[in-house]
């Protein structure tokens, strides 16, 4: 996937009506960790940029948008936008997500109008993941019977119910590693000591493309951060989940916004 690029819109460039090619999204829609940052990033815009549409494709992994010059009364765009986010996201559809600062998509929670679909360009970026959450973009919530209290308090008994599990073992254990642009899977190890949360990455590329060391750092709670530097320049990161079985699953994406996803096997 080619690198995802940010384009201010003139309204000089884009004249019509501004909802003759509007294809606002339906449905459930979990968005990918770096959509979340690119979209924090075209919220908060500047004092020369203000944003002005934002398009997600199907899956929650590709993006594209648009900012307004300053003081520009911007119109139309929802076509080509459409147009660019499908080809950066490989063909996948998209749908636009957001105008301005108000979330249009509509999901069975999200009302897509209103205070309750705005997001402040003044929040933090805490303030507007857990916005994102709320409304079910992010997390497990999809129900439209499931107002923001009723989540909070699931969100509450999950804690409460959690049992923080101690990570004391050492190892090495073989991991399969999906990169877009090869072909096949890509075999490696992952060496790792539970006890201090932290670990190794080690493996070699296929075609005599080099080889990748990196390093995990994990939470009590199982989840995590990963990253890879390679000796061909390459290099990607992302989050990962230990699972219950002694499983770890990653995702990420490389410097070049392909997607990476790798599996560990269980512990013997």
């Amino acid at each position: 996937m080619k690198k995802l690029l940010v384009i201010v819109v003139l309204c000089l460039l884009l004249n019509g009506n501004a909802h003759a090619a509007t294809k606002w999204g339906k449905g459930e829609l979990k968005l990918d960790n770096y959509v979340v940052e690119k979209f924090i990033e075209y919220i908060k815009g500047n004092v020369t940029k203000t944003p002005y549409l934002f398009a997600v494709s199907k899956d929650g992994w590709g993006y594209q948008y648009y900012y307004c010059g300053s003081g520009g009364g911007c119109a139309g765009g929802g076509e080509s936008i459409l147009q660019e986010c499908a080809k950066y996201s490989k063909g996948v559809e998209c749908s636009l997500f957001a105008r301005k600062r108000t979330i249009k998509w509509k999901n069975g929670i999200n009302p897509g109008k209103g205070k309750v679909s705005k997001i402040s360009s003044k929040w933090s970026d805490a303030e507007i993941r857990n916005k994102l959450t709320e409304l079910g973009f992010l997390g497990n919530a999809t129900s439209s019977s499931s107002s923001t209290s009723e989540i909070k308090e699931i969100e509450v008994k999950k804690k409460e119910t959690k049992t923080v599990k101690k990570y004391e073992l050492k190892g090495e254990r073989a991991l399969a590693l999906s990169w877009e642009g090869y072909q096949d899977l890509i075999a490696g190890s992952l060496k790792f000591d539970e006890k201090n949360y932290k670990g190794n990455i080690n493996l070699s590329l296929p075609n005599d493309d080099g080889t990748c060391e990196g390093s995990y750092i994990l939470q009590d709670n199982g989840r995590g951060t990963w990253n890879l530097s390679c000796s061909n320049n390459m290099g990607a990161a992302g989050t990962l989940k230990w699972k219950k079985d002694g499983g770890v699953t990653g995702i990420g994406r490389d410097f070049n916004d392909n997607k990476v996803k790798f599996t560990v096997s269980k512990q013997s």
